[in-house]
């Protein structure tokens, strides 16, 4: 697994891409669809609020289909005429309802149990997100995760426009070595700002984003992240 120029042209197959976990010294996990398994969640709240503006519901594959970051194009799929309705308003509204219903939302099958193996392998972990950052720290500490991440990075508002300044910093504060670092998410969005930091990618196809459109993107793509024990510690 190597970062290139034309993503789909180095794509490989897991059995010969995966590297063995003890490889890395560094991992940096997504949140949102990744470790937490809160897809249907946010398909009902956004679905919610499309009502109030009297645009048809999303099924899940369409969610899938068009979920994207920055969110903004999401939402502008969705319906939405940004240029009328405030998009401020919406993103709050969006998280304070998701915050409010954590509920509706679990850790997938897994996804501590393979925290823990990187642990106990001694592996530097850090949670990359964009979520807010003190809605972040809120999450993690009600899913009991925080001991587990050497640092947990979100942003600074609620507009998720992505990843790659949060994860450039990320490498620069720790001083990560990409060579030996990996990055699990569950988005193209994950793999592209992989590609701009030169680390390796994994994508697990269980979250916000269909596998189809996960494929083609020079990352290995698992089905759940029950099975990255396997792969990465085979």
């Amino acid at each position: 697994m190597t970062a290139c120029q034309d993503a789909a042209s180095c794509w490989m197959p897991i059995r010969w891409a995966a590297r063995s976990l003890d490889t890395y010294k560094a991992v940096i996990w997504d949140w949102n669809g990744t470790l937490l398994d809160d897809v249907q969640l946010c398909l009902s709240i956004a679905n919610e609020l499309l009502a109030d503006h009297d645009l048809p519901a999303l099924t899940m594959a369409r969610y899938q289909e068009i979920f994207d970051f920055p969110v903004r194009l999401y939402w502008e799929r969705a319906g939405l005429d940004l240029e009328r309705v405030d998009f401020q308003s919406i993103s709050s509204r969006f998280c304070e309802s998701f915050e409010s219903r954590l509920h509706g939302a679990s850790l997938y099958p897994g996804a501590t149990q393979v925290l823990d193996s990187a642990r106990d392998a001694g592996i530097a972990q850090f949670l990359l997100s964009n979520t807010e950052s003190a809605a972040l720290g809120r999450l993690v500490a009600h899913f009991e995760l925080a001991a587990h991440f050497d640092s947990v990075e979100g942003m600074s508002d609620t507009l998720a426009e992505g990843k790659l300044s949060g994860g450039s910093a990320l490498l620069r504060t720790h001083s990560l070595d990409p060579g030996t670092t990996l990055m699990v998410g569950d988005t193209k969005h994950d793999a592209e700002v992989a590609r701009e930091l030169g680390v390796d990618c994994v994508l697990v196809a269980h979250g916000h984003q269909a596998a189809s459109r996960l494929e083609g993107q020079g990352c290995v793509v698992v089905d759940s992240i029950d099975d990255l024990p396997g792969l990465l510690l085979a």
